[in-house]
């Protein structure tokens, strides 16, 4: 069944979304694991739209062993969306709650003015720093 366009993640979310992934890859390193901003956009919209296990392709070097399949980012409804861009937010603001030592990520114009962040605000949190 095909959703309607009017349920679908609209061009602005895809670009945020984008654009927090993007922030993420260059900053967090996911449990050892530098992950690309699509490799991002990948484990939130898997973990957001649910994770399948299924078995690998056997190309004859070994145990094939397991792949997991998601979904695309493409694939996320509105309200599917802003989870996805809520989890990317919460794993950037706070690594430490995913066992990340690494600290909160400094987010990208387009980041800040979405989530209504001024330079006036990371002055305030610099100065008030540990």
């Amino acid at each position: 069944m095909n959703e309607s366009w009017q349920s679908m993640l609209s061009d602005e979310q895809r670009r945020l979304f984008n654009a927090a992934c993007g922030d993420l890859a260059n900053q967090i390193v996911w449990h050892g694991n530098r992950l690309s901003k699509d490799d991002w956009r990948h484990l939130i919209s898997g973990t957001v739209l649910g994770w399948r296990m299924l078995p690998a392709i056997d190309m004859g070097t070994g145990a094939a062993g397991f792949v997991m399949l998601g979904g695309s980012s493409l694939n996320l409804r509105k309200e599917e969306c802003t989870e996805a861009i809520t989890m990317a937010f919460h794993i950037g603001d706070d690594p430490s709650s995913q066992g990340l030592k690494s600290p909160p990520v400094r987010w990208c114009d387009v980041v800040r003015a979405a989530r209504g962040i001024t330079d006036a605000d990371e002055e305030l949190a610099a100065r008030f720093a540990a």
